[in-house]
């Protein structure tokens, strides 16, 4: 029956077969430019170190040729067995967080302990990647690991451990530049120690994987049916994800990050006709290796042209395709929601106030307080003078981006129905950052204008791309989540590649990316404030729609009101809200998530009062936020946008953990 369907399917088969031929007649086609064909045997096994050419294949072209076969086929291996554990097929390395785990641990160990990251590197890498997983997993535990459980929780890790490595790497005046570098999975080699030094760890994961295939077939029946074959599942299930962690944090620690490598395997392994168990782990495995070594050589090939691109940022753009094929096979069924506040407030003007005391405190507390030289202390009003200039901008700005992220959230939380949405996770902010960059690299020039215009774009086309496909599954939460997530996936990899293009242009946006508020300019700021303004008249004209459309279409439609409409004038008015927070800030930020709930919680169901409490509550956020930046690590600074992932990564998958 499998020889049958792998005759009834070799589509799949049949591309990667290209691949394997496309990636090795690249490679081959650069080796016999470096070097005659008769010279090959001779530089494999005694390269003559006087001739540069031999000992550029032998120390560099070779070892990276190989370590992209032992990287690739340890992802393979990894997800497949991650999938096969956690029963869905969305698992892997980099979607369950363990790749950014394991990376986080390597930076925070060759800044604090340099020579223990150089002696233990793999342990270190074992270390972070199992912390990571083992808070997705506590994270997901409540709600069964549904898959999209386990993607939100892995998303969420992932940015919180991007955001703590930035944190540590400017603590250190590292710059981002380093913290791509970390994150960019590159397949450059100077000899072989990475090869010597993964190849051994990958060869003990295949025997493992091999003792281990026929109790983790088992588990692929019912809990009760593997237990009456007496299998012991918790033992199995430890030793297989200590195994899957194993394969992909030493991957780490020898090429760096390498996007969805271990999801595209098992996926390309099942739909080539592989079902059973031992099958999909060699498919995996061969499929994986060949998927890298293919990307790598596409990229080397494409450095004749263009500045090198790092393997694992272009691997990147395999998630979103897969993610979205994916999507289609989940059953539609009701997720749970978020607990709001059983009753409306019965004093939502005190709460507001109350609110509304709690942002102007910040702000005084901000403006006046600070470390110096002699220590802590409030500015004098002579000081406040001189402070002002400085300090006022960027805390307009900051409060600006707040109000925005705040009454975009809120309308996409509203008219999604979901109230775990937000711009940041669903993908409107990333849009609108591509947008941007894209900007800075085609246009000669442009005016402050064109630069919301490139944002406001990216980010309809984002947040358009999301409501479009969730149509299918009638927006159920999960559904309009996961679909954004694979958009946010797609643009990620993008602004990844891009930025690895190296072009001089880019590196002033890696800035502005991590969120920095330190050059904002008084006219840069009240522009900032006057939009957050204009917002927040605009939105009290559409509070019946958000009334509305939270009860369903149907409904909606019997109270008449039209669909369509309400629907693509939200849809510019949230995206375009975002954009502008995105200018100011950066696109990372939780803001769009946390203030929404605060204001709910506080008992503000109402559309308005609930638009109206989370732009406070959100001013609130980013001004704590910008003001925990300046000082936590003066003289040196922690831009906005770091300090609020920091702060709203933790307080997500707090809400997770509720939530279940």
């Amino acid at each position: 029956m499998i020889a049958t369907q792998d005759r009834l399917r070799p589509g799949p088969a049949a591309i990667i077969a290209l691949l394997l031929a496309a990636a090795l007649l690249s490679a081959a086609t650069r080796l016999s430019e470096l070097l005659p064909v008769h010279d090959w045997w001779q530089v494999l096994v005694a390269p003559d170190l006087n001739s540069y050419a031999q000992v550029l294949v032998h120390d560099s072209v070779l070892p990276r040729f190989v370590i992209a076969l032992v990287a690739g086929g340890a992802l393979g291996l990894s997800g497949t067995i991650f999938q096969q554990v956690l029963r869905t097929p969305l698992a892997d390395p980099s979607t369950l967080g363990v790749s950014a785990g394991a990376y986080l641990a390597l930076a925070a160990a060759g800044l604090w302990a340099p020579a223990l990251a150089v002696s233990a590197r793999e342990l270190i890498a074992l270390a972070g990647g199992l912390t990571a997983f083992g808070l997705v997993f506590l994270i997901a535990w409540p709600h069964r690991l549904s898959p999209i459980s386990l993607i939100l929780a892995g998303l969420v890790v992932t940015l919180v451990c991007g955001a703590i490595a930035a944190a540590i790497s400017l603590s250190y005046s590292l710059g981002m530049n380093g913290l791509f570098v970390w994150t960019s999975g590159s397949l450059t080699q100077n000899d072989w120690s990475a090869v010597s030094r993964l190849a051994p760890y990958a060869g003990l994961g295949c025997l493992g994987a091999a003792l281990l295939a026929r109790p983790l077939g088992v588990l692929s029946l019912s809990d009760e049916g593997a237990r009456s074959l007496g299998l012991s599942l918790a033992s199995v299930r430890l030793l297989s994800v200590l195994l899957a962690v194993m394969l992909a944090a030493f991957t780490v620690s020898a090429v760096g990050v390498i996007g969805f490598v271990g999801f595209a395997a098992p996926f390309i392994a099942r739909a080539s006709g592989a079902r059973r168990l031992p099958q999909r782990m060699i498919a995996g495995i061969a499929i994986g290796a060949i998927l890298l070594l293919a990307a790598d050589e596409a990229l080397q090939q494409a450095a004749r042209f263009m500045r090198e691109i790092p393997a694992g940022a272009a691997t990147g753009l395999l998630g979103a395709p897969l993610i979205a094929i994916f999507l289609g096979r989940l059953p539609v069924v009701e997720a749970p929601v978020l607990p709001t506040a059983e009753r409306r407030s019965r004093r939502p003007m005190l709460y507001l106030a109350i609110t509304a005391i709690v942002l102007l405190a910040l702000v005084w507390i901000s403006l006046s307080l600070g470390p110096s030289l002699d220590g802590w202390s409030f500015a004098s009003p002579a000081q406040m003078q001189s402070l002002l200039i400085w300090r006022l901008p960027r805390l307009a700005a900051a409060a600006a981006a707040g109000v925005l992220f705040a009454l975009s959230g809120t309308v996409i939380q509203r008219m999604t129905g979901n109230p775990m949405a937000s711009p940041e996770i669903i993908g409107v902010s990333t849009g609108a950052a591509l947008g941007i960059l894209l900007l800075v690299l085609l246009a000669p020039a442009f005016t402050p204008l064109t630069q919301l215009g490139a944002a406001a774009a990216g980010a309809v086309v984002s947040l358009a791309a999301v409501l479009l496909t969730g149509r299918r599954s009638r927006y159920n939460p999960d559904h309009v989540l996961l679909f954004g997530i694979a958009i946010n996936t797609a643009f990620a990899a993008l602004i990844a590649v891009l930025l690895g293009t190296g072009l001089p242009k880019v590196f002033g946006v890696m800035q502005w990316m991590a969120g920095s508020t330190y050059s904002t300019t008084p006219l840069q700021a009240m522009i900032a404030v006057a939009m957050a303004v204009v917002f927040l008249a605009i939105v009290p004209f559409f509070s019946r729609w958000l009334d509305l459309l939270p009860l369903g279409a149907s409904s909606s439609r019997g109270l008449g009101l039209n669909i369509s409409v309400s629907r693509a004038v939200l849809l510019l008015l949230s995206a375009v809200s975002a954009a502008v927070a995105t200018l100011l800030i950066g696109p990372l930020s939780f803001v769009g998530l946390m203030a929404p709930h605060i204001a709910r919680t506080l008992g503000f169901q109402r559309a308005l009062s609930h638009m109206i409490a989370a732009a406070i509550a959100g001013a609130a956020l980013t001004t704590l936020a910008d003001f925990i930046g300046r000082v936590s690590l003066f003289p040196n600074q922690l831009p906005v946008g770091i300090v609020t992932t920091l702060i709203g990564g933790p307080y997500f998958l707090w809400l997770m953990r509720k939530q279940g």
